[in-house]
């Protein structure tokens, strides 16, 4: 799909989400902009079409434009995952262990006696 269809489809699928006016108007203008792109052979994939509108000024000040468009941009790729506590924990979660100064001290040995 050409970069006009792609974002005849985004503002579909904003409508079917529910998605706040605001969106919708981005994606129109942007629609105007694309339309001498209707016949146009060159593919857009939808998600560079999302990211694309994500980083417009519009989208970036206003809270309900960007969460639109970024729940669009999950299901897009297909990320959205329910997180099940027990897979595996958070990378703050985890413990650090900092090795003893008598590692370090046997470490230095070793080295020292390979040498001889």
């Amino acid at each position: 799909m050409n970069a006009y269809e792609q974002l005849l489809v985004i503002r579909d699928r904003l409508e079917h989400n529910g998605a706040s006016e605001d969106s919708i108007d981005l994606v129109d203008k942007f629609i105007a902009r694309a339309s001498t792109e209707r016949d146009s052979s060159t593919s857009v994939p939808m998600a560079m079409m999302v990211r694309h509108l994500l980083r417009q000024r519009e989208s970036l000040d206003n809270y309900a434009i960007y969460n639109d468009l970024q729940e669009l941009l999950e299901t897009a790729h297909g990320t959205r995952v329910e997180r099940d506590d027990d897979d595996a924990p958070y990378a703050y979660e985890e413990e650090h262990k900092p090795r003893p100064h008598s590692y370090y001290k046997q470490q230095k040995t070793k080295e020292h006696d390979q040498k001889k």
